[in-house]
């Protein structure tokens, strides 16, 4: 496994929408991709009403192959279940979390090493799990906030890598949602968090023997699109996550890029009736879209709009597909979920063929 050749890391919950979407990417951009998968409860039925996670790492497997990918829980408290509290338990050095990857997964998954402060304040759970999983794995993953002090970093990342015993670690600096804070405080003030993280990180004594990769996460995916493009019917909105990493990249050949692949890190839950069909596309900088409440036009409506916008190019995908098919009258889907599904596609491919230039 050429290790180096992954240059994009879409963070991703597997829900419907997600997992769609990148099952459809083409596996020759995929083999570029190291998704951080967000292991989420599964859709809750009658025969299955814990929401068994074990169906959604199936899919995962079924998606990835022989490809590579971080696994991870989800701590949002609504994609929870039984079976995910307890991964998230330091109990016995995480033992639940270990037991379950021994019984899940193969050795060429990347585990996410969890840490808790509540229940951990010594990490010396965290500590038990890295030396106990630490011949297993070859990389493993810690994911952090960009903005903690250097003496933090010191704490956790000490301790981690003292159990290190061969394996590499990946280090995902992650600040969620930026758009907020880009707007009332300026890029300048975010990139500066991630700066004094990667700097600090990278510059810690002997990193080049455990550290991979620093990989910096972010989203910007508007919570009310409409209102944040300020039109009803259509607007545009600029991908901040984008101009981020191209203010960090300079002198640091360590850093990768990782976002939510378009995703709205809040999720939004949809009830029937309540949602405005819409269609989103991007370039490399800025997502546009088009929007028509369903007695006035609905998805059909909006992909003629799309294809016949001069700023939208097609990269060939099941995404531009798809919106081909429903300006020709015949959508294949017309829920929000299955056109999460077509943006996330046709940006995660636009990011690799970005970040391959």
């Amino acid at each position: 496994m050429d290790w180096n050749s992954l240059i994009y890391f879409p963070v991703l919950k597997t829900k419907d929408a997600e997992l769609r979407a990148i099952s459809a990417v083409d596996t020759s951009y995929r083999r570029r991709m190291l998704p951080v998968y967000e292991i989420t409860k599964s859709r809750i039925t009658k025969k299955n009403s814990l929401g068994d996670i074990v169906k959604r790492l199936e899919q995962i497997k079924n998606i990835q192959g022989d490809l590579p990918y971080i696994l991870d829980v989800t701590t949002d408290a609504k994609q929870k279940n039984a079976q995910i509290e307890s991964i998230l338990s330091p109990i016995n050095g995480y033992e639940s979390w270990k037991d379950w990857l021994d019984l899940n997964c193969s050795s060429h998954i990347v585990p996410m090493i969890h840490i808790n402060f509540e229940l951990d304040e010594d990490l010396s759970e965290a500590k038990s799990f890295v030396s106990s999983v630490t011949n297993k794995y070859q990389k493993m993953a810690l994911r952090l906030p960009a903005d903690l002090e250097d003496e933090e970093y010191e704490d956790i990342i000490n301790t981690v890598t003292a159990e290190l015993k061969g394996s590499r670690l990946y280090v995902l600096l992650d600040e969620g949602c930026v758009r907020d804070k880009v707007k009332s405080e300026g890029l300048a003030v975010v990139v500066d968090s991630y700066q004094k993280a990667f700097d600090k990180i990278s510059s810690m004594p002997n990193s080049g023997k455990w550290l991979e990769r620093i990989v910096c996460v972010a989203g910007s995916f508007p919570y009310l699109v409409s209102q944040e493009g300020k039109g009803d019917e259509h607007g545009k909105f600029e991908i901040y996550e984008h101009s981020l990493f191209v203010s960090l990249k300079h002198n640091r050949p360590g850093l990768q890029f990782g976002d939510f692949a378009s995703i709205n890190v809040k999720q939004i839950e949809m009830r029937g009736g309540t949602f405005v069909p819409r269609i989103d596309f991007g370039t490399d900088t800025t997502f546009y879209y088009y929007r028509k409440r369903r007695n006035a036009g609905s998805y059909i409506w909006c992909a003629k709009k799309v294809v016949a916008d001069s700023i939208y190019s097609t990269n060939h995908s099941w995404g531009d597909v798809e919106i081909k098919s429903a300006s020709e009258d015949t959508p294949s889907g017309i829920s929000p979920s299955f056109w999460i599904s077509v943006r996330a596609c046709n940006y995660m491919i636009r990011r690799v063929k970005l970040l391959s230039a």
